[in-house]
């Protein structure tokens, strides 16, 4: 990542965005909101492609997305209000990341503020590949080595080592 970059982003969220050495990134990083981001040793968060962008957003003050050392984010967009938590040597498209349901999905939720959002973390184990279109949504943990594939909705765990597709996702294949 250049000197430049880094030090923008180290001046406006101070130490609540810690990065690894040999971080490599393009002017298509935004990384928003009061919690902290975390990037490990080796990331390639260069976003490239027409539209593309790698968006980290930690929603609230007490939120973490953790990048893990040699994780490779192609545009994707990770939201936290909790944790969410990227592997080492994860592979991330134009997916989607959020450990909340972003909305009460309580029935007076229009007329209720105090209505309560759900909210639980995301956790991708290490070598998980997840392609372009994929949202992984809040309390879903994915295991080591698998693959998440195209447009796929995943709303529970994941196993190691499989390759899961669909909406909802489900187990396609074994990796073993």
């Amino acid at each position: 990542m250049s000197a430049t970059v880094l030090g923008a982003y180290r001046l406006v969220r101070g130490n609540r965005f810690r990065v690894g050495r040999g971080v490599i990134a393009n002017h298509r990083l935004i990384v928003q909101g009061p919690g902290t981001v975390e990037v490990g040793d080796g990331v390639n968060l260069f976003a490239f492609g027409l539209g593309r962008r790698t968006r980290l957003v930690a929603r609230k003050p007490g939120a973490l997305i953790r990048v893990g050392a040699n994780a490779r984010l192609n545009g994707p967009f990770i939201q936290a209000d909790t944790l969410v938590d990227i592997g080492p040597d994860c592979i991330l498209g134009e997916a989607h990341l959020l450990d909340t349901d972003m909305h009460s999905l309580h029935l007076d939720r229009r007329t209720n503020p105090a209505a309560v959002v759900e909210t639980a973390p995301v956790v991708l184990e290490a070598n998980v590949w997840v392609a372009r279109g994929a949202a992984i949504l809040r309390g879903v943990r994915v295991g080591e080595g698998s693959v998440v594939g195209y447009g796929a909705v995943v709303t529970s765990d994941v196993p190691r080592r499989v390759v899961v597709a669909g909406n909802p996702a489900r187990v396609v294949r074994s990796l073993e």
